[in-house]
């Protein structure tokens, strides 16, 4: 009897060509996500502002519309065995990251062009942006301050694609789109810092009242001051 695969596991090169293949026939025609897309979605959603459960976004992967998701899978091993992969693929970048992104490689699917071997970076960016919706306005003060604006903007000509007649231009090139995928991949590696850093950050609590001062009258009501009241056990 084979032992059920810890999820912490990395997927094996069997493993990403069968989620891979899964995503393309059944998730992609409805609008749901690559392989390459989901490396950015789960990326964007790692290093975001807060935890986002696994129950609310793996809907995202399988379509645009949550509710054709049960029709996705051929029966509930099918299912059990898809979502593992997809989460062990999760956990796979979640480490990376913790670890200080020194390993961290976007998956950016390459292919072959008139012989020549191309990459846009397109569904990675697009990818990306689907995580970053799902907590858009917890984005904003990052995404508003102006010294994040040219990685940040590295992220939106890419999503546009080759064929956008407004960007177009800036990704004619694979020099230009490898400088722009090196920029998107700065960006979520500082984004993930940035979010880490605030969560780790204790928040100032704020008084819904001004501080009761020591000689101010109790406000239980009694009439005497607070320090000898119920300021007296401080």
């Amino acid at each position: 009897m084979n032992q059920p695969t810890s999820l912490m596991s990395p997927l094996t090169d069997d493993e990403v060509e069968q989620l891979m293949r899964f995503l393309d026939e059944r998730a992609v025609v409805r609008d749901g996500m690559s392989l390459e897309m989901l490396d950015g979605f789960a990326t964007a959603l790692i290093s975001g502002p807060e935890a986002i459960l696994p129950s609310e976004w793996l809907p995202h992967v399988w379509s645009e519309l949550p509710d054709e998701a049960a029709s996705l899978f051929a029966d509930e091993g099918e299912a059990n065995n898809i979502i593992g992969l997809v989460i062990r693929h999760y956990n796979a970048i979640a480490g990376v990251l913790a670890q200080g992104g020194a390993e961290f490689s976007p998956w950016i699917t390459e292919f072959e062009l008139d012989d020549d071997v191309v990459s846009y970076g397109q569904d990675w960016a697009l990818g990306y942006l689907r995580g970053v919706g799902l907590r858009q306005d917890l984005w904003l003060p990052l995404l508003d301050d102006p010294e994040w604006q040219d990685d940040w903007r590295a992220v939106e000509v890419l999503a546009c694609g080759p064929d956008d007649e407004s960007t177009g231009s800036e990704v004619e090139t694979q020099e230009q789109r490898d400088e722009l995928i090196d920029q998107m991949a700065n960006f979520a590696l500082d984004a993930h810092d940035f979010w880490l850093e605030a969560r780790l950050t204790p928040k100032t609590q704020r008084r819904a009242e001004p501080k009761q001062g020591r000689n101010d009258l109790c406000r239980c009501g009694s009439g005497k001051k607070y320090k000898n009241c119920c300021g007296a056990a401080g």
